[in-house]
């Protein structure tokens, strides 16, 4: 995907999809938006979209995930290109893959697996899952078809409100196995840029936010944001995201993953609390976009690791 090609992804959200896009898997406890059915459909389409820009076989997944963060996109896309990268032999196609891995243990006999995975995003809506766990060969990833009767998944009522579940499988057959573990070291670290670069993008659409408002509310005859607390605020935040996007869109970013994932972790949780601050209770409104960037945050900044998981891995691996 060139810088024309990812222009054209970022056109694609325009003004009049990208609210849509932001809540496409918001599920307020309290209905008052659009259905559950409504949201599925706009994410097919968006799906499609993406797709059909050539999202999937793209060169710069790290301008792509600072994109799709900067509208809170929610759905399989980044854990497809990563399980791309894992199995590039077999024909997954444009079918969507949700990731299912972790250093728990499981059980693996004759081509089938069990285990249990928790926050696994959109399982009810993928192909395909990649599955991992230690047994006693150590770290090994599979790629599994979805919609076997031996998998069963429950979704979880959570912080950020989308589609995330606890999946079981049962016995369930294996399609593929990933060829090393060193191919999910390598996955992992692209994978953590990718995430790092979707937090820029949506620390970024907050900070947005938070300017926009403090340019139209008003207080003792001005806007706030010409008063310096709120103005040197948000122009620190604003330094901060442009000195960890040059982390995350460094050419060496890779090699320092955890670090820089960490870091944008940081900056997304502390960006969206001062945005809610900047806002006020109007902020905690359920059609306000600033709770929906602080919750997003809360639940993609740990994603693929804690902060303190990944400043202890990034620590020990020097």
């Amino acid at each position: 995907m060139t810088g024309v090609q990812t222009a054209a992804v970022a056109d694609f959200f325009d003004e009049e999809l990208a609210p849509l896009v932001r809540r496409m898997a918001d599920r307020p406890r309290a209905e008052s938006g659009p259905s559950d059915e409504d949201r599925r459909e706009i994410r097919e389409m968006v799906w499609q979209g993406l797709t059909g820009l050539g999202a999937l076989d793209t060169t710069d997944t790290v301008r792509l995930a600072e994109v799709l963060g900067s509208v809170v996109y929610q759905g399989p896309l980044l854990d497809t290109i990563t399980a791309r990268e894992l199995f590039p032999d077999n024909d997954i196609g444009q079918a969507p893959v949700a990731l299912a891995v972790s250093t728990d243990s499981w059980s693996t006999e004759d081509d089938s697996i069990s285990a249990r995975r928790a926050f696994v995003g959109f399982a009810a809506e993928v192909d395909y899952f990649v599955v991992g766990g230690v047994d006693a060969a150590g770290m090994r990833l599979a790629l599994v078809r979805a919609g076997d009767p031996s998998i069963t998944m429950r979704r979880y009522e959570e912080t950020g409100r989308g589609e995330e579940y606890e999946v079981e499988f049962d016995g369930t057959p294996v399609a593929a196995w990933a060829d090393s573990f060193t191919g999910w070291e390598t996955a992992l670290a692209n994978a953590r840029v990718r995430q790092a670069a979707y937090l820029v993008g949506l620390t970024q659409a907050a900070l947005d936010h938070a300017v926009d408002y403090a340019k139209t509310r008003r207080q003792f005859g001005q806007p706030i944001g010409k008063f310096q607390g709120v103005a040197f605020r948000l122009s620190e935040l604003s330094m901060h995201i442009d000195a960890t996007r040059m982390l995350v869109h460094d050419h060496d970013a890779t090699t320092h993953a955890a670090a820089n994932l960490a870091a944008a972790a940081d900056l997304a949780r502390t960006a969206t609390t001062q945005t809610m601050q900047v806002n006020g209770a109007v902020g905690m409104q359920s059609d306000n976009d600033a709770q929906l960037y602080y919750r997003r945050a809360a639940v993609e900044s740990v994603r693929l690791g804690t902060p303190a998981q990944l400043r202890r891995e990034s620590w020990e691996k020097r």
